[in-house]
């Protein structure tokens, strides 16, 4: 968490720039989404697009190399000691470390503000009345080369974070969307998701559209049991002939894309 003290600097760099293909018409597209595009002329993506109310944080450290283990006990400190605080609406939901894909040596948290933009607002004003907070988050600082923060909101076709067992890896996917073609990748997402989840239910882990930060970007959160589960549930979503339509339609929509590989933390509710 680090509302009101963090700063925003650059998240997600573009490491490949995505050729141009024909897209391919699908019909009945209000039946996915539930609202027609003209929609989208009169209403915001957070209304037409979004699960609920609440309000992700997404907090990305990077860290001193040779400061990593003291990085994760401080880290660990300020967990619990925003936990003690019910002021502090913001629920940590995971945190991993980068295996490849990325810097090495940085963690990124994932914290659930679950009446939104209220919670956010009230932790902010808790944050200036806690001192305890304030002085153990500025005491950790040393140990951070950058930290970078931003706020989106979850695809109402996705499901909702949870807590997970067991030694998994997590694939984060950021996408870099041409402005103005946010329905038509929620349209297709919205059957793109069905044919994942057809492979194995617990595959999804998150969906979030960016409100505060880099904008038009995207981040699909997988779950996967290894790194070789990664690769057979992938292959066996191309089993599905429409899959195909999916990746076809959505391919023209990005501007850059990126994939990560992550591992969870010790203290991460999920694992």
């Amino acid at each position: 968490m680090s509302i009101l003290i963090g700063n925003m600097k650059t998240f997600m760099k573009p490491s490949l720039t995505v050729g141009t293909r024909s897209l391919i018409t699908t019909s009945n597209n209000k039946a996915w989404l539930g609202f027609s595009k003209d929609q989208e002329k009169t209403s915001s993506h957070s209304m037409l697009l979004s699960k609920d109310q609440s309000v992700y944080e997404i907090v990305t450290d990077t860290v001193i190399p040779s400061q990593w283990d003291s990085y994760l006990q401080h880290k660990k400190k300020l967990v619990e000691c925003a936990a003690s605080n019910q002021q502090l609406k913001g629920k940590l939901m995971a945190s991993w470390t980068i295996v490849t894909g990325d810097t090495a040596f940085k963690a990124v948290h994932l914290y659930k503000y679950e009446q939104g933009w209220t919670d956010i607002d009230t932790t902010r004003a808790a944050i200036k009345q806690d001192s305890d907070y304030q002085a153990l988050y500025t005491a950790g600082l040393p140990v951070i080369r950058e930290q970078f923060t931003e706020l989106s909101k979850a695809f109402s076709f996705w499901p909702s974070p949870d807590q997970r067992e067991g030694g998994n890896v997590y694939d984060i996917r950021s996408y870099s969307l041409r402005p103005g073609s946010m329905y038509d990748w929620s349209m297709n997402w919205s059957r793109g998701i069905q044919y994942r989840s057809a492979v194995r239910q617990d595959v999804p882990y998150a969906g979030l559209f960016t409100q505060l930060g880099e904008l038009h970007t995207i981040y699909h959160i997988w779950c996967y049991k290894s790194m070789a589960d990664r690769k057979a549930c992938r292959e066996a979503t191309w089993h599905y002939p429409e899959w195909n339509d999916v990746v076809a339609n959505t391919v023209p929509l990005v501007k850059t894309m990126k994939t990560r590989i992550l591992e969870p933390l010790d203290f991460s509710p999920t694992q």
